[in-house]
């Protein structure tokens, strides 16, 4: 890497009176920076600075005459052209741009820029978190320490979230660092990681702060469970109540369907007993109410004689004994 910056130091001090490369470097607080100041013009003496301040001092005869401990130097020098290195070991940091500087005495100087930014902590406020599933969510990440204003954004379940969903805002302190805050507010459908990055443009890599998002189960299931359980019993009872009565109801059309048959077989046997004790009482038996008349005086005796045909006649042929007892009697009669 530095013989490609020398090659090109060597190029561009060709063509000029004297270079300094790079003319702008960006790096974090700690980081070593490397500049390279070339000519290809004689000089006495090459002064560094560092924001106006001397850092080091260098001979063409004797080479370094005295030095900051936080700074070396390396000779790359060829025979037509001069080419020293400057290296920071130890870049500080300042909320302003430092201004690095190559002197060449008694002929000229360059400068270039540096800027020297701070990477700071990142930290979401709220920790791990278990919540219902629907539920709107809000976490709090704070960006400390940092210089510039640090570039803040969330990564959810792996996706980097659209910067229109969240909200960053940022304060400088007075040491020149910013503290950045940013909100980001999701619907809890899911367990997921949440993250939340911050970086500045020299680091290479960007800060993370990571939290655990679990999804429990919906609200609705546990804070209605004694509802829907006492739902279900009294539908039970209310079911079993309207199969009793339908039970009931049956068992009672039965009854009064059996009532109704043994009332009707009790009818018809009355009728039948009442037709028979009529026929008992009033066959073979004496009427009380009917007297005899005299049939021995004069005059009835065709009268008998025809009442005993009659009854010849029209005596009962069912009962056999009865008829033995007609025939007997007209057989009396007739002798």
């Amino acid at each position: 890497m530095h013989g490609h910056i020398l090659q090109l130091c060597v190029i561009q001090a060709v063509a000029s009176f004297i270079h300094l490369e790079p003319k702008n470097a960006t790096v974090l607080r700690g980081s070593e920076v490397h500049f390279n100041c070339s000519t290809d013009e004689s000089w006495d003496v090459m002064t560094w600075l560092l924001g106006g301040r001397t850092v080091l001092s260098i001979s063409a005869d004797h080479g370094p005459l005295g030095r900051d401990e936080s700074v070396s130097t390396v000779n790359h020098s060829m025979s037509s052209v001069s080419v020293w290195e400057l290296v920071l070991i130890n870049a500080s940091f300042s909320p302003t741009v430092q201004e690095v500087t190559c002197e060449l005495l008694p002929t000229g100087r360059s400068s270039s820029a540096l800027f020297v930014q701070e990477k700071g902590n990142v930290r979401i406020l709220e920790g791990d978190l278990s919540v219902q599933g629907g539920v709107l969510v809000t976490f709090h990440c704070q960006a400390i320490g940092w210089y510039p204003n640090p570039s803040v954004s969330w990564v959810v379940n792996a996706t980097n979230v659209d910067r229109g969903n969240y909200n960053t805002s940022s304060l400088q302190d007075a040491s020149g660092l910013f503290n950045s805050t940013s909100v980001l507010q999701i619907k809890a459908e899911a367990s997921t990681a949440v993250e939340c990055w911050a970086s500045v443009s020299a680091a290479l890599a960007h800060q993370t702060s990571t939290v655990k998002l679990t999804v429990e189960a919906p609200q609705i299931t546990q804070d209605y469970t004694v509802v829907i359980a006492v739902i279900v019993s009294v539908c039970t009872i209310i079911l079993l109540a309207v199969l009793i009565l339908i039970l009931c109801y049956r068992k009672k059309l039965t009854k009064l369907s059996s009532e109704n048959k043994v009332s009707s077989s009790s009818w018809t046997v009355n009728l039948s007993s009442e037709r028979r004790s009529v026929a008992d009482e009033t066959s073979g038996k004496v009427n009380p109410g009917y007297k005899a008349e005299d049939v021995t005086s004069s005059g009835h005796g065709d009268l008998r004689n025809r009442a005993d045909s009659t009854i010849n006649v029209i005596s009962p042929p069912r009962v056999r004994g009865e008829r033995i007892t007609a025939s007997a009697l007209f057989k009396t009669s007739g002798s």
